[in-house]
């Protein structure tokens, strides 16, 4: 599949210091055990949604029941992912933002999450280490992934997303970043999504996967 760029996005309101309001990446590691069982659940019918639900009980992972939780979260894991998706699972596990006391992030939110880790060293690049950790996870498990994409976020732009997709059946387990819904996609999170694609079905042109791959 040829890359392609993704239509302009807004430019960021970025605070005017970078020292006093340094970049942060929080994340929650997906560790063997989370993903041997993310595996397992790529194998599920996730058009039946009491499937989905049923797993993730027998997982240990703790259920909001018939009601949303206070982040609409679904379930969350016992390492303190927070999951989201109705016909899919969307797993975020790490965010990447920053706290402007003045701006609409006054707060760190994500960073004082319980299990979730805060960095702010800016001689790393500590959100794609997370990325790739995560997708090595899958790696060790499954092989390479079937189909590894990326293009540019915005034209003209030397920032790449990154797409990497295991078909599992009529499923995809996918390891990927994209806009944060609850910044109003001013920041990025990476997260592990299932979601149903049948096993004969192309995946859509790279423009249209931040759409395909969301919740």
């Amino acid at each position: 599949m040829s890359d392609a760029p993704l239509a302009p996005e807004p430019d960021l309101d970025e605070p005017e210091d970078d020292e006093d309001t340094p970049w942060i990446v929080a994340s929650c590691p997906v560790g063997p055990e989370l993903a041997a069982q993310l595996v397992a659940m790529a194998d599920l019918d996730w058009t039946d949604g009491d499937a989905g639900e049923r797993a993730m009980t027998d997982a240990g992972w703790r259920s909001t029941g018939d009601h949303l939780g206070e982040l609409n979260e679904k379930a969350c894991t016992p390492a303190g992912h927070l999951v989201y998706g109705d016909d899919s699972l969307f797993l975020p596990f790490a965010y990447e933002y920053y706290v402007d006391p003045d701006g609409g992030m006054a707060e760190d939110f994500w960073g004082t999450l319980p299990g979730w880790q805060r960095s702010t060293d800016q001689e790393t690049d500590t959100f794609n280490e997370q990325l790739d950790a995560v997708a090595e996870q899958f790696t060790t498990l499954l092989g390479p992934p079937d189909h590894d994409l990326s293009h540019q976020r915005e034209p003209h732009s030397s920032y790449r997303w990154r797409y990497r997709v295991w078909r599992r059946g009529d499923n995809a387990l996918v390891v990927a970043p994209g806009m944060d819904p609850f910044s109003y996609c001013q920041f990025e999170h990476a997260f592990v999504q299932i979601r149903p694609l049948p096993a004969d079905a192309p995946l859509p042109p790279a423009e249209e996967l931040p759409d395909f791959f969301t919740w």
